[in-house]
This record gives structure tokens, C-alpha cells and sequence, in this order.
């Protein structure tokens, strides 16, 4: 079941459905907050609060994108309000960026080759401005499109492809010098 219909059953007072809505994302959330730098038991609250007003409000909750991206900004807005906006952003921990699938099925050589590249990557990240850093970062790591990370951060999706591109060009121009 999508998350229209299932957004739809929770607005029916169904029990089941806002349940499967939570466990689809509480984890992709949890990650989320981590990666914000709160730790796992303000992001449990947090996620917590996110779900309890979707259900408190979910007569007159109107979505106008996707239910995805309006946890992501939820979520996002209490960590900020929890941490406050100065708070430098971390990366995921190497534990969570090493759960990729397809990783049991790879050579020693090719392992290696994916960490080293995993770790300039994030060196590189670690240079870009705060703005930058975050936009690559939702969209390197938690898979968000576009559209998604622009409904998030309240810009345009168009800023969100310029921070992508300015990143990526950045890297090219850094790799260069790395060889």
C-alpha cells in the first residue's frame, strides 16, 4: 500500500495503517536524526511528537507533497528547535554508510576501493558551505530527490540543483589534484 492509502486509512481512525506508516519510517527518520546531530534518544522523542501530531491532527492534516517529505521537514524543524540552527552538521556514522546492499558480493580489492572513495567523498563534503553540505548530503546518502529536499528546506528545487552541481563540480576540480 502506498502512503496516499494509507494516509488516507489514518485519516479513517485506522490504527493499522498509522502503524505501518511508522514503522516504514521511523528508521529512514531515526538516520535522519542522527545525521542532524541529535542523539538517538532526543531523535526518538522527536520522531515520537512527529507521528502523535499526525495522528492527533489528522482530520485537518493536509499534505500538499508527499508524506515523506513532509516527516523529513517535521522532523527537521524539531531538531533545529531542539539544537538550535548553529549546531555544525555531522556525517552518518561509517556503520550506517556501510549498510549498502550489494556490499557481501564484492572482492577485498573492491571493498577497499569503495571505502577510500567513500572517505574522500566525505572529506571533500566536509569542505563545502553548511547549505551545500546539507542539500548533497540529503541527497548523497538519504536518497531524497530534488523536489523533496526543496519541500524540506523550504527553497527552490532549482537551488537544490545548483548545490548539486556546485558540489559535483567541486569534487571534479578536487580529484584532480588527488591524482
Amino acid at each position: 500500500m502506498d502512503d496516499i492509502e494509507l494516509l488516507s486509512l489514518v485519516k479513517a481512525n485506522d490504527r493499522e495503517a498509522f502503524n505501518s506508516l511508522f514503522i516504514k519510517y521511523y528508521p529512514l527518520l531515526s538516520d535522519f536524526c542522527r545525521f542532524l546531530g541529535a542523539d538517538s534518544d532526543d531523535g526518538e522523542d522527536i520522531i515520537a511528537d512527529v507521528f502523535l501530531d499526525v495522528w492527533v491532527k489528522k482530520e485537518r492534516l493536509y499534505i500538499h507533497t508527499s508524506l515523506k517529505s513532509y516527516l523529513y521537514g517535521a522532523v527537521r524543524y524539531r531538531v533545529y528547535t531542539l539544537k538550535g540552527k548553529s549546531q555544525k552538521m555531522q556525517l552518518l556514522p561509517e556503520e550506517y554508510a556501510l549498510d549498502k546492499p550489494g556490499g557481501d558480493d564484492l572482492r577485498p580489492d573492491e571493498i577497499l576501493l569503495r571505502k577510500d572513495r567513500r572517505l574522500m567523498i566525505e572529506r571533500f563534503v566536509d569542505e563545502l558551505p553548511e547549505q551545500g553540505k546539507l542539500i548533497f548530503l540529503m541527497n548523497w546518502q538519504h536518497q531524497l530527490d530534488y523536489h523533496e529536499i526543496a519541500d524540506i528546506l523550504k527553497i527552490s528545487p532549482h537551488t537544490v540543483k545548483t548545490h548539486i552541481y556546485r558540489s559535483i563540480n567541486y569534487f571534479r576540480k578536487r580529484l584532480l589534484f588527488v591524482k
